[in-house]
Order: C-alpha cells, then structure tokens, then sequence
C-alpha cells in the first residue's frame, strides 16, 4: 500500500474577513524551501541570460546586415564608374569614327551631325544608359543622313560621259555642258534610287526623254534620264536602292545610257563624289 505523503496546513489569516482559508502543501515544501527558491532563481538567472544573449545576437546580425549593404553600395557604386570608364575608351574610338563620317558627309556638301554631349571629352554622363541612349540617338540622325542622301551607283555600268565640259555627242563638233554622268547598259536593265526620297516628277521631260526626278527632303534632288520604262509613279516614296526604272535611249540620247544627275539647293553638282566614301 502506497505511503501517504506529510501535509502541512497553512492557514491565511486576513483582518478585514471573517472567514480564514487554509491551503494544504507538502511538507518537503516547508523542510526544503531553500532548495525550491535557489532552483527558481536559478532558472530565473538562465532566462534572463538567455534574453540577454539573443538580444546581443540580433544587434550584432543587424549591425552586420548594415554593413553589409553599405559594402554592396559601394561596391556597386565602384563598379559602375569602373563599366562606365572602360566603355568611354571605346565610345572615344567611336567618335573618332563618326568624326570620319562627318568629315565625309562635310566633303559632299551635307549637313554634319554636332555633337553636342556624350562621347570623348566629357564627363557628365557617369551611367552606361545615358551614353547609350546618347549613342542610339546619335545614329539614328545618322541613318537619315545616309538614307536621304544620294550616295552610290544608279547602275553598274562604266561610265561613258563625265560632268563638265565634253564635245557635242552628236556633232563631235562643238563643246557642250554635261550636267551628270552618263552610265552605260543595256536597254531595259534597272536603274535604281540612290536615296530614299519623294518621287516629284516622272515623265517625259524634253532631252531627258523618260525621266525621273526624285527630292529627299535635304536639299537633294536626283535625275534619271533616257529611260525606257519608269516603274513609279509621282508622289511615290522610294528607299534607297528600290527599283525605279529601266535603261533606255529616249529623249537626245545616241544609244542605250542611263543620265544620271544630283542636284542640291537648285544647283547642279558633280555626281563623281558621291560614289564612293573615298
């Protein structure tokens, strides 16, 4: 049969009652009360180091985390100047290039770009999306300077009559202006468009025969003469190297040819130039 344990009765007498309420404990609570108080302190003590360590602990993870992203900062900050220096040695050869180009376009009597930020010798732009965006708007003019201006051969043959002065074809006789060049080639192979452009003529137009004449919208305008067939319309768009005619002999021509002139502000120039880049 099982011991029954010693009780110990404690009666809690309050003044303003009449009644008392005894409470039973153990009486190994009342013999060892000192043990039972060291052991709760004592737990006590370990939580409250416990909270004092975590609490340590989570300062530090914060603190860390702080530094952390201020080296990610500036590590992203160095690294974007270190990007942005190494592509502006390569935007300064770039520039040098289109400086090139200018200098050409300048050659033929064409309007050259201005640069007027980004690239060699500035240093305002520090992100890699500015000096892109720079770029990309600064070739896109370029393409329409290039599009729009004649440049190149209407027709692959050799040339038989140059610009200038050059004796009547006819006579052999007298000397006469010759406004363009005259290319040779069969009747009927294409003539094609030096620049894109709006077709403002497309005709018969005197000695030219069937002709075609083309503004780009910069000052230029193109001739095609003696042509067989015109393959377009007036008030026709054209882009550089579309199909607009076929070689022919019409008009005062002495044999198949094709009559090729530009023109720039009213005046007529020298087509020669305009072949090449050279």
């Amino acid at each position: 049969m099982a011991r029954k344990k010693d009780r110990t009765t404690i009666i809690f007498v309050n003044n303003n009652q009449n009644s008392n309420k005894p409470i039973q404990v153990p009486s190994s609570y009342i013999l060892h009360w000192k043990k039972y108080v060291f052991g709760l302190l004592g737990t006590f003590v370990f939580l409250l180091g416990m909270i004092i360590y975590l609490s340590y602990n989570m300062t530090l993870v914060e603190s860390s985390k702080e530094l952390l992203s201020k080296q990610l900062r500036e590590n992203k900050k160095e690294a974007t100047v270190l990007d942005t220096s190494a592509l502006k040695k390569h935007y300064e050869s770039i520039d040098k290039k289109l400086l090139t180009i200018n200098k050409f376009l300048k050659a033929r009597g064409i309007k050259t770009i201005v640069k007027n930020e980004g690239g060699e010798g500035n240093s305002d732009i520090l992100s890699v999306e500015e000096i892109g965006e720079f770029y990309e708007g600064y070739l896109n003019k370029m393409i329409d300077y290039v599009a729009f201006t004649p440049m190149g051969y209407p027709h692959f043959g050799a040339i038989t009559s140059g610009y200038g002065h050059r004796e009547n074809p006819f006579t052999g006789e007298n000397v006469e202006t010759h406004k363009g060049l005259d290319f040779r080639g069969k009747r009927g192979e294409i003539v094609k468009s030096t620049a894109s452009g709006r077709v403002t003529y497309a005709g018969r137009r005197g000695g030219y025969g069937n002709c075609i004449v083309i503004n780009h919208g910069n000052g230029f305008e193109t001739y095609y003469g003696h042509l067989s067939r015109i393959l377009i319309t007036e008030g026709t768009q054209v882009k550089a190297g579309d199909n607009i005619g076929k070689i022919g002999s019409t008009g005062r021509s002495t044999g198949p040819h094709l009559h090729y002139e530009i023109h720039k502000n009213g005046k007529i120039i020298n087509p020669r130039s305009f072949l090449t880049i050279e």
